[in-house]
């Protein structure tokens, strides 16, 4: 699958448009915004990466269920026990629905009973007088106030058609994930941060899927039934840096701010660690199910000719490199070794399968050339057996291998989306030789000029 993507006034890019493709690159020198729109597509890929139906209705549902059940576990006249569960019913069914609700007919369904039933739920409640007793009173003034925000969150789409109402649901969550994942990516207080001029909307155009915008605390995203399906293709989405947070995983893990999904009471923490650090600790917690996707390239990363070992996750998420039945903990091990032995680790754990997305920043970190080559030669391999892969590099080392492998196998060259970055942006509209032999140009040029000064 390959698209092209719009960017406007965001980081160091004022108006660019990006080649993605099963294999694509950001190239070019430092301090020119490959990390930075490598960052951003992630948080925007990753956010639309789930049913948003399902979870924006249990979101909306989970408090005052949780409320109602503290209720419930008070000793109550018969007459208001029974009111309380079948409100608990109204619940159980309404969530029962929303599991079922994986087309936009069905979701129009269980939005309409949801924003009708709400206040069918808030003028079935229970009578309680403020003397009752102080505990019990304050537990039914939570449960009516999360009835009242589910209804006021609701509110909001009342104006929406109600053929619409599952688009504007799902649009909403989106929006709102992808708002709290741009935040917690980059560590900024606001969105603002991130344009290049606040005076001027910024704004994401992914072809044949959607358009992120935001301008003045405002936020807008909008998309159609055909991109929802496509974005739901991906099973899962993955953001690989620098191996020195997985050595400060302990210490980073109790960092770790709690988030609301949407926000609404209270700002999220910024602790200084990016989000989606804490996105792949999750996902490494747990051993997925079926076979591993890729056991060629996984021989190929532990076998003796490379790491000659592998990473392992204990139940408690430590993280450790076994070799010729030693054992050694993640923060004495090598920075190249646990590069390497992290993306091992995830085709093992199977959280890296076909129909995956993954970002890897800078993967020649720690890395000699020789290994660099073969990073290069196995994230390849991963986009050709259906991985779709994105890095952002500044090695002359992987940019060579890139060229090479090309001229040897011309039929590759349709799986390579090459962007390169420069001060003056980004530029795909040069041909792949001509656009490859300018990153190398201008990726080298500092060696030139020293080999030529001590000539």
């Amino acid at each position: 699958m390959s698209f092209k993507v719009e960017i406007k006034n965001i980081g160091k890019l004022t108006d660019a448009e990006l080649r993605m493709g099963r294999f694509t690159v950001f190239a070019g020198p430092n301090n020119t915004g490959k990390s930075f729109v490598s960052k951003l597509l992630y948080s925007l890929f990753e956010s639309m990466n789930e049913n948003y139906a399902e979870t924006y209705i249990n979101k909306l549902l989970q408090p005052v269920r949780d409320n109602l059940i503290k209720l419930m576990q008070r000793e109550l006249p018969d007459d208001k026990e029974s009111k309380l569960l079948l409100l608990l019913n109204e619940i159980k069914e309404l969530e029962s629905l929303a599991r079922k609700a994986d087309n936009f007919e069905r979701l129009n369904e269980v939005c309409l009973s949801l924003r009708n039933r709400t206040e069918n739920m808030r003028q079935t409640g229970i009578e309680v007088s403020p003397t009752s007793s102080e505990i019990f009173w304050k537990e039914y003034q939570d449960f009516h106030d999360s009835l009242n925000m589910m209804q006021e969150t609701l509110d909001e789409f009342k104006t929406t058609p109600d053929q619409a109402l599952g688009k504007a649901i799902v649009r909403s969550g989106m929006r709102n994930k992808i708002r709290q994942n741009l935040i917690q990516n980059f560590q900024v207080p606001s969105l603002s941060d991130l344009s290049r001029d606040e005076n001027v909307s910024s704004k994401v155009d992914v072809e044949n899927i959607g358009s992120f915008e935001f301008s003045n605390g405002e936020t807008r995203f909008d998309t159609d039934v055909s991109g929802i399906k496509q974005l739901q293709q991906y099973s899962n989405v993955i953001y690989l840096e620098s191996p020195v947070y997985w050595k400060l995983k302990n210490a980073l893990e109790d960092l770790n701010p709690s988030l609301e999904f949407f926000g609404r009471r209270g700002r999220a923490r910024l602790t200084g660690v990016p989000g989606y650090f804490y996105d792949l600790a999750r996902a490494l917690k747990f051993q997925y199910t079926g076979d591993m996707a890729f056991p060629d390239v996984y021989e190929r990363l532990t076998g003796s000719n490379v790491i000659g070992g592998k990473l392992a996750i204990s139940e408690t998420g430590d993280l450790s490199f076994h070799e010729n039945g030693l054992s050694f903990s993640l923060p004495v091990t090598a920075m190249g070794i646990a590069n390497l032995g992290i993306l091992a680790l995830l085709i093992e754990r199977k959280v890296l399968d076909e129909g995956s997305f993954l970002f890897i920043d800078e993967p020649e970190a720690h890395l000699h050339p020789a290994w660099q080559v073969f990073m290069a030669e196995t994230l390849f391999e991963l986009s050709r057996q259906g991985v779709s892969v994105v890095i952002a590099t500044h090695s002359a080392d992987i940019l060579k291998w890139l060229e090479v492998h090309v001229k040897k196998n011309p039929d590759d060259e349709q799986l390579v989306a090459l962007n390169r970055f420069s001060a003056n942006g980004c530029a795909v509209d040069e041909d792949f030789e001509t656009r490859i032999a300018e990153i190398k140009q201008e990726l080298t040029k500092p060696f030139s000029d020293l080999y030529l000064e001590g000539l």
